[in-house]
């Protein structure tokens, strides 16, 4: 069998809501979920489905671009040679100097379809080709958007009320704001559901500390990359300092990163994300690193379709470790391009797919639907002259670290 052809649709999917991200990305969030599918077509007719995010320039055809740049590698090829067939492309295109994460946002759509092959070849779901599923459906966190303290509060309290067991929500701004903004979520659910928060790396060691310290006295399940992701030496130094879990995020977006947060000490779970590094195998590798080390993982969002999703919820199964609530912004879809639609959530979870490879198949209409869509810009609603979103304005608050 060899790889006949590569082929990829820009789509874009519509949104219930608008979502501001806190790192100041003009558009993002707005109207529509824009991803790049991949298809990859052997000439024994098995095709090979994945789903690269829109990354580069906020722009679907650099995405494209890089895709189509190295397509030649591929064809020809046996799509069972994956390990090799991705080596040599970090080698062809430099990225094995510049590092992977390069190039890696762009072909994650291939890895995923070379993977989904592997597991439509062997006829089994790709948990099943990595040593069997440790569990059937995994859980995800519900996501409240910056707003006034008294409205998240309500968004928590109906997120709870949907069944979710997590909560999920960005600091990293004003301090005082940052713990009312706390302060009322918690008042608003109780004591039970686990909160967690994002600084996206915004403090100062002394200054997280000391908002720490506060932010402790409302329990949080952890604190995600309090401090700028280079800065091993003084996130290991925090997290003996303080009661709040620390989660490695930006620290731990590669392999290399993930070993070298193992290695220092430095956090007490790792965030994922088979995107930014090596691929699906970089992922797994830092899964069963962080599980060797006695530490959970959970895997991070830029927003998936079913495609990407379906990859997610194969690699939770195949992992013992993943024991916590992940991140997706999949529930705010309105609808996908997977035949039967949206995956139903059942409260907080989605059922691991068990049909051969990802488990999910393309619905071609809708396919072709959301790719004109795209074309005639119909979901987009980005407004003319729209400044970059301000929510990651801030000081830099200079705290003693005593």
């Amino acid at each position: 069998m060899r790889i006949d052809d590569i082929r990829t649709t820009v789509v874009a999917v519509p949104q219930k809501r608008r979502y501001e991200s806190s790192w100041r990305r003009k558009g993002h969030g707005h109207g529509a979920q824009v991803s790049v599918l991949v298809q990859v077509y052997t000439d024994e007719g098995l095709v090979g489905i994945g789903e690269s995010p829109v990354v580069y320039a906020g722009s679907a055809s650099a995405t494209v671009a890089l895709i189509e740049g190295v397509r030649e590698l591929f064809l020809g090829a046996d799509p069972l040679a994956r390990n090799v067939l991705m080596g040599q492309m970090y080698a062809e295109t430099g990225m094995a100097h510049f590092g992977t994460q390069g190039l890696s946002w762009a072909t994650s759509g291939l890895d995923t379809a070379l993977w989904d092959l592997a597991g439509k070849i062997m006829q089994q779901p790709l948990h099943v080709v990595w040593g069997g599923a440790w569990r059937e459906s995994s859980n995800f966190y519900a996501d409240i958007p910056p707003a006034d303290p008294m409205e998240m509060a309500e968004m928590a309290a109906q997120w709870v009320g949907a069944g979710f067991r997590t909560l999920y929500f960005k600091v990293g701004f004003d301090p005082s704001l940052d713990i009312r903004r706390l302060e009322a979520v918690r008042s608003a659910v109780g004591s039970a559901p686990r909160i967690r928060v994002d600084a996206n790396q915004a403090w100062s060691p002394g200054a997280a500390k000391r908002i720490l310290k506060e932010m402790a006295l409302s329990d949080l399940e952890y604190i995600e990359q309090p401090l700028i992701g280079s800065n091993l030496d003084d996130l290991a130094t925090l997290r003996r300092s303080i009661e709040v879990p620390i989660l490695a995020h930006e620290s731990s977006l590669s392999v290399t990163g993930s070993l070298n947060v193992i290695k220092r000490g430095a956090a007490d779970a790792l965030q994922l994300d088979p995107r930014f590094d090596a691929g699906i195998d970089g992922a797994r590798t830092a899964a069963q690193m962080a599980g060797i080390a006695g530490l959970p993982v959970v895997t991070h969002t830029f927003g998936e379709l079913g495609v990407a999703t379906a990859a997610i919820l194969q690699i939770h199964a195949a992992h013992p470790n993943f024991i916590l609530d992940n991140q997706t912004y999949y529930s705010n879809l309105e609808d996908d391009v997977i035949e039967g639609g949206l995956l139903p959530f059942d409260g907080p979870a989605l059922q691991v797919p068990k049909g051969p490879g990802l488990g999910v198949a393309l619905d071609i209409e809708k396919v072709s639907h959301y790719a004109e869509a795209y074309e005639r810009n119909l979901y987009q609603e980005r407004r003319e002259n729209e400044a970059p979103t301000q929510y990651y304005e801030k000081s830099y608050l200079m705290y003693p670290r005593a």
